[in-house]
């Protein structure tokens, strides 16, 4: 698909002109834009929807991928609050994160700016609807970061943050150290473990801290200690993980 990108301009006015479904519809302050952009390619849609009622419609002149997606609500629409959701090829909604901690599939506007998709994506359709609600069947998730500085390589995974979960990794390529990034209400006490290669446990660092299993706390990364820098064949998260401290 050829990249291009839209721009439009909207009157500062309340009146609505209406357009076939699909097409832009000028209703101004009437009226919700679902924004959809892709700086790295180019690439960007703005999709017109009414107020009062749940609408579907493809994005208006490109499917992406995509990067980003911005709820603009107008001034005069009642349902402030109202939510809309994207639907990636085979029919699977996507993620985004607002905010350290703010991940969901349903999106609004609140005036805070645009939602980052986890993963870039292909749009296939944005639905609209009064009825969407905060938080609206969003996976509990945890984001693992593994890095290497020596290679600038960095590689995120989700897992559960409400039970115990786990992800094998082909084990290719070398990390260095590993970040959680936990949702808020398990920020402190969540904790992952790693294992290389041959299956042992892996050993980090972050501050004074040597553990083999890892939180977020907000304190960022923990840097590999046995071995300083491996192959990972595993990640493991599990509610029922404490802190097991080592001494240095």
């Amino acid at each position: 698909m050829r990249p291009s990108i839209a721009l439009f301009t909207l009157a500062a006015t309340t009146s609505t002109v209406i357009a076939r479904p699909g097409a832009w519809q000028y209703t101004t302050d009437l009226e919700i834009i679902v924004s959809l952009s892709n700086a790295d390619k180019g690439l960007g849609s703005r999709t017109g929807f009414l107020q009062g009622q749940r609408q579907e419609q493809p994005p208006d002149n490109s499917k992406g991928p995509f990067k980003t997606v911005n709820i603009l609500v107008g001034k005069n629409v009642e349902k402030k609050d109202i939510r809309c959701k994207l639907i990636a090829p085979g029919d699977q909604p996507i993620k985004a994160r607002r905010g350290e901690n703010n991940i969901d599939q349903t999106f609004a506007d609140g005036g805070k700016g645009e939602w980052a998709f986890l993963e870039d994506s292909e749009v296939e359709s944005i639905i609209c609807d009064p009825a969407f609600k905060k938080g609206d069947a969003a996976e509990k998730i945890v984001r693992v970061v593994l890095s290497d500085q020596a290679t600038e390589t960095g590689v995120a995974f989700e897992l559960a943050s409400d039970k115990r979960d786990e992800e094998a990794i082909k084990p290719s390529t070398v990390f260095s150290a590993i970040e959680i990034q936990a949702p808020a209400d398990v920020k402190a006490t969540l904790r992952c473990q790693i294992e290389d290669k041959s299956g042992q446990i892996i050993v980090a660092t972050r501050g004074t801290n040597t553990d083999k299993t890892f939180s977020d706390a907000g304190k960022g990364a923990w840097n590999f200690k046995i071995p300083e820098r491996t192959q990972v064949r595993k990640i493991i998260c599990d509610p029922a993980f404490k802190a097991d401290p080592i001494g240095n």
